[in-house]
């Protein structure tokens, strides 16, 4: 039988169900670590970034309940298999729990071959679903840049590219990433690029149709795309350009930009108003931008520095 290797966490009360399954797990090649309760498996799981999850459903404290249904809300561990041992055998509890986001669920007592048939049943699935997830962004990837290799110069390839570009604050497209690094390879949108009037502060974008002069006293914030950024003005009116947000950080006027995050620079002169969740971090919202801006935990106190300093313009 084919054996698909991966990062195990069993998160589990009984320290011989660590050492019985894990020792066995061990022994097929798999990496395994160990987790006593569902709070100390969540925190493991952040670092350790396990492939397949080992739950036990009735722990003291955080039970497996508690643990899937924290995983399923988690943007980078969301997907991660969840297989659950217990010695519950009410069909009802079972369909319950697997309803909460579930993989599998073995009945405690379990035989070793049956957890490892489980895991690589599993293993399986998830590599096939990862196969597919990267062979359609490379097909997705090439279609893209070779319509803009074809579109690159002409006004029409302009516009689209503006309006079909990355609109996601914090997080990138993955593909628009994929797209860029062709692009790069084939060097052919050269013409294509917004590039900033170097001369004075102002920017030429493409608005509506149109090439202006966009100054930067219009622009509400820029947010990263990798090596890329955008410009942000209007409710939602972005546009690429080919320039990192850290070369935005030294170029722009200090004391009405302040880099909140490392992934967004915001126009003080548009700030609304700042709202603190329950965990103590907070939110930028802009007057007249729909997305809300996160300010990271390091950039916290040179944030409230600059609003305590900052004198609008008159």
């Amino acid at each position: 039988m084919q054996r698909n290797m991966a990062k195990i966490l069993i998160i589990d009360d009984d320290w011989q169900i660590h050492q019985l399954v894990g020792d066995f797990l061990r022994r097929y090649g798999h990496d395994v670590s160990v987790a006593s309760s569902g709070g100390q498996g969540l925190m493991l799981a952040a670092s350790f970034a396990p492939d397949l999850i080992l739950c036990d459903l009735d722990m003291p404290g955080l039970d497996g309940r508690g643990v899937v249904t924290a995983l399923r809300q988690d943007e980078k561990m969301g997907e991660t298999p969840v297989i659950f041992l217990s010695g519950c055998t009410e069909r009802k509890q079972i369909r319950q729990t697997m309803n909460l986001g579930g993989d599998d669920f073995i009945t405690k007592p379990a035989e070793l071959p049956e957890i490892l048939e489980a895991i690589n049943a599993r293993m399986t699935r998830l590599n096939h679903q990862r196969q597919r997830n990267a062979r359609q962004l490379d097909q997705a990837a090439d279609f893209l840049a070779g319509i803009i290799n074809n579109l690159a110069n002409s006004e029409s390839g302009i516009k689209w590219w503006s309006e079909a570009g990355e609109k996601q604050l914090v997080t990138p497209n993955p593909i628009i990433q994929r797209v860029w690094q062709n692009l790069d390879k084939r060097s052919s949108v050269t013409k294509a690029e917004p590039m900033p009037d170097s001369d004075s502060d102002t920017l030429l974008i493409r608005d509506d149709n149109r090439q202006r002069y966009l100054h930067l006293s219009e622009v509400k914030a820029f947010t990263a795309a990798g090596e890329y950024s955008n410009v942000c003005w209007g409710a939602d009116r972005h546009m690429m350009f080919r320039k990192p947000l850290k070369q935005w950080a030294r170029e722009l006027p200090l004391g009405q930009f302040v880099r909140v995050h490392r992934s967004a620079i915001i126009n003080l002169a548009f700030l609304d108003y700042v709202e603190k969740d329950e965990a103590g971090k907070l939110h930028i919202h802009l007057k007249g931008f729909k997305e809300v801006i996160p300010v990271s935990q390091r950039s916290k106190t040179i944030f409230n520095r600059s609003l305590k300093t900052y004198r609008p313009q008159k």
